[in-house]
């Protein structure tokens, strides 16, 4: 995949390149080659097998792929017959706007995340590696800095938006890391809300540093635990600061 350049007055511009999994690339391919009419409704998509070898990736990419488009609803699948193409009127339309300064849209990102992280916790502590893991900590280690010098909340608030980002990749399920990309920027606008208070910082670096403790340990129940308390009370903290 290459950047395309535009030529202006003193040189090139370049527009970086996207930063994308290779279930995302293959997901984005197969959706054009539906959404163009490559396989008409009710058509027979490619085997496993045969996605794979054209593709040149490993049996989960695809099945990666596959997963997102029965979530954007482009494909579904029949048992012991394969998986095939849906009427593109059918497909699952763009996400919806939300405004990250609309309080009903901050409080509506929020309760998906109630619903969403716990579970994204539980499966991270079934698949993480343990390189992941030191990224986390890591990611913990500069949050503690952050805090002993009381200067940086905006800092603090995209080192949490990692944490979260981070464990959304180890699930290794594309749907967890592809929905955590849709509220990015409204994960970090309630990040910067929370974290211009200093007890609310410290309370997220102790909630990080127990999810570490029982991924190390890999206890999906507990940190599917730790993770709901976590979400629950930053959903009240949010609520609460938003009222005020």
């Amino acid at each position: 995949m290459m950047a395309t350049a535009s030529v202006v007055r003193g040189g090139n511009v370049f527009t970086p390149l996207e930063r994308k999994s290779r279930s995302v690339v293959v997901f984005e391919a197969l959706k054009e080659k539906i959404l163009s009419g490559f396989w008409s409704p009710g058509e027979q998509l490619y085997t496993e097998a045969e996605l794979v070898g054209a593709f040149r990736v490993g049996r989960s990419t695809v099945r990666e792929a596959l997963n997102l488009l029965k979530a954007n609803n482009l494909v579904y699948t029949v048992p012991g017959m394969g998986t095939f193409v849906n009427d593109p009127s059918y497909a699952v339309k763009s996400p919806p706007a939300l405004d990250p300064d609309n309080l009903q849209d901050v409080l509506s990102v929020m309760e998906f995340r109630v619903a969403y992280e716990p579970y994204c916790a539980a499966l991270a502590a079934m698949r993480i590696t343990d390189a992941e893991i030191e990224k986390l900590v890591s990611c913990v280690e500069s949050q503690i800095v952050n805090v002993s010098s009381d200067k940086d909340p905006a800092g603090f608030a995209e080192l949490d938006m990692n944490f979260h980002y981070l464990l959304s990749q180890a699930t290794r399920n594309a749907l967890f890391s592809h929905s955590f990309e849709l509220i990015r920027e409204h994960l970090l606008r309630q990040q910067v809300i929370s974290a211009s208070y200093t007890e609310r910082r410290k309370r997220a670096m102790k909630y990080h540093q127990q999810i570490i403790k029982a991924l190390q340990e890999r206890d999906a129940k507990q940190a599917e635990l730790v993770m709901s308390e976590h979400v629950k009370e930053t959903q009240k903290a949010i609520s609460a600061l938003l009222d005020a």
